[in-house]
């Protein structure tokens, strides 16, 4: 059973807090804890609606989201109002606990909102330095990337994300932080979760009742089937025994045989990029225990300037699973692989045996005198060992005083010391190598024609039950209808608000398209009101940041249009990784992020707020 804390906020906090903590171990870099992370928000049976959270977020007065923070995830919520709060933890948990899936939405999540969000954070030239990085490093300390990368997102299986929910998103590991200045409330808390961890028990076991009978009658069958058909043919078979025996063994090598090489064609043709003079940057890593992180960030700019401008230094500050982190420089020169071509997979490989035959003896000189001068200078500083706090400044109060909390609690649990001076020392001078080459295009691993079926099985059904709303009227404004409110909307993401300022009364729509190193790539809409964006091959990534002004006139509809799901259709289909109502500089806007749909985007607005959906 899940554990439960309680943080008391004092009498002056008005806001109550619940959060989820959750054990969500990285699975290589494929991604699989962040599309778990998605899909608990997604639906469940009690919460149907794809469109649950958004609405709620949007109309009512509670906050739902998540974040994560080395290998756990944070679920919260957090209202002043403690009956919305107790449904919106009902929501929560019940969607933590559910694993019953259907193949199109994971389709529609995982290749459509998530790789749009990766998409957008790859488009960052720093993500994607670091994500590149990340990619070839087979150091035993390497990290490994929760969040997944565009070239990774979609191998993961409806089955491999049930798998996971399964082992990771189970009451006994969700640890329940109550903040509020009411041990009443804590109370009911507890009651919520409780009764939904007891339901979730009482199906499954249902479910294997059931599993196991049919499975035992089944067996059964097959079994008075076997002894009959032996009764009739025993001699036959014993005369024949021999040679399907040995014909099985033949069937069975060349099987296999064919599946292997069918797998290794499949692994070369993702992964090899061709092109003449491939560069390939040299990458050095240093790795410290955690405990120097807050001393060595005061001396980032020091080593910057020891490491050369023309060079790439950096701190990165995730922390791995064993407990260090990463001191990164790229530098500035490059090796040529004079190849034709250049497998990826053969990176790690260069990374782990570096020869003098790849690099000439003046070049390798230089990059064994700057391994020696930064390593001189990190030994050089006087670093105290300190355990750092995770950073919770961009969430509410009672959010990041409920993770400060945990992780408190979880450090004092491992009983961990922090490091001595000579394993700072040690790190300081133990530096590990590796090779930088383009970030991989994922055009390879998104599979097209799977998110155009989904996307047209999902319109299917929406217009399928278009004439009856109640499957799609979400839960928790309709219980809390007269709480909904346009006053409840949240602000303008601040990524958005460069896009807001440049808006008008006469140019109310202002969009700015996403720089990527990504292949082409659009799907068609299933939008009733859109029509499909057309492609053109040589414009690369078709996705756009963009905001829409609300006129005045237009605001008298719009409580009624964000409660309507076909509002929230390009998100819940995957068209774009964000969508949605904020208030920014006394104006209200629609918005949207990471949209691959952007060309018809702003007639979209107009018909929207027009009512023509």
């Amino acid at each position: 059973m899940s554990e439960f804390h309680f943080i008391d906020a004092g009498s002056g906090s008005k806001v109550h807090s619940v959060v989820f903590a959750l054990k969500t171990p990285a699975a290589g870099h494929t991604g699989l804890s962040h599309l778990a992370e998605h899909m608990s928000f997604r639906r469940s049976h009690q919460y149907p609606t794809a469109h649950e959270l958004f609405t709620a977020n949007t109309l009512l007065p509670v906050t739902i989201n998540a974040t994560t923070l080395a290998e756990y995830t944070f679920f919260f919520a957090s209202s002043e109002k403690a009956n919305v709060l107790l449904d919106a933890v009902n929501y929560l948990y019940c969607g933590l606990l559910n694993r019953d899936y259907g193949n199109d939405e994971v389709t529609l999540e995982r290749d459509g909102v998530i790789f749009n969000e990766l998409a957008m954070l790859e488009a960052n030239s720093d993500y994607a330095l670091n994500a590149a990085i990340r990619l070839t490093d087979t150091n035993k300390n390497a990290y490994q990337h929760a969040g997944g990368f565009t070239q990774t997102i979609g191998s993961n299986s409806i089955k491999a994300l049930q798998d996971y929910k399964r082992q990771w998103y189970q009451p006994s590991n969700i640890t329940t932080l109550v903040y509020s200045d009411s041990a009443h409330f804590f109370k009911q808390c507890k009651e919520v979760v409780t009764a939904v961890s007891a339901m979730k028990t009482l199906s499954s076991l249902k479910a294997q009742s059931v599993e196991t009978a049919l499975s035992a009658e089944k067996t059964l069958s097959e079994k008075t089937a076997v002894s009959a058909e032996t009764a009739l043919s025993e001699k036959a078979a014993l005369s024949e025994e021999s040679t399907l025996n040995r014909n099985a063994l033949l069937s069975q090598h060349a099987s296999q045989r064919e599946h292997s090489h069918l797998d290794k064609e499949a692994s070369l043709d993702a992964q090899t990029t061709k092109g003449e003079n491939e560069s390939i940057r040299h990458v050095l890593t240093w790795w410290f225990p955690q405990c120097f992180l807050d001393g060595l960030q005061q001396q980032e700019a020091t080593l910057s300037t020891v490491a050369g401008l023309e060079n790439t230094l950096f701190i990165d500050p995730e922390i791995n699973r064993h407990g260090n982190f990463a001191i990164r420089l790229v530098t500035n020169e490059a090796m040529k692989e004079v190849a034709s071509e250049l497998s990826i997979e053969a990176l790690p490989k260069l990374s782990q045996n570096l020869t003098h035959k790849l690099v000439s003896d003046d070049y390798d000189k230089r990059l064994r005198q700057l391994k020696h001068v930064v390593s001189a200078c990190l030994a050089s500083f006087d670093i105290r060992p300190s355990k750092p706090m995770p950073d919770t400044d961009k969430h509410a109060e009672g959010v990041g005083a409920a993770i400060r909390y945990f992780a408190q609690l979880t450090d004092a649990l491992r009983s961990n010391e922090c490091a001595a001076k000579s394993a700072y020392l040690a790190s300081a001078n133990k530096v590990s190598l590796s090779y930088l080459g383009a970030l991989p295009s994922p055009e390879k691993s998104i599979a097209l024609e799977r998110i155009r079926k989904a996307r047209k099985d999902f319109s299917a059904q929406a217009s399928a039950s278009n004439s009856d709303q109640s499957p799609l009227m979400p839960h928790l404004t309709s219980k809390y209808r007269h709480f909904v409110g346009l006053e409840h909307l949240p602000a303008l993401p601040r990524l958005l608000r460069p896009l807001a300022n440049n808006t008008t009364n006469l140019k109310r729509f202002n969009t700015e398209h996403i720089a990527s190193h990504l292949t082409p790539f659009s799907i068609p809409s299933p939008s009733i009101t859109l029509e499909s964006a057309s492609l053109n091959s040589a414009s690369g990534y078709l996705a756009s940041h963009w905001v829409y002004r609300i006129a005045f006139y237009q605001q008298s509809r719009l409580q009624a249009v964000l409660a309507h799901h076909l509002f929230w259709q390009p998100r819940t289909s995957g068209e774009c990784y964000a969508l949605g109502a904020a208030t920014y500089e006394n104006n209200l806007f629609l918005f949207g992020a990471s949209d691959t749909n952007i060309r018809q985007r702003e007639n979209w607005c107009q018909k929207v707020l027009s009512g023509l959906i």
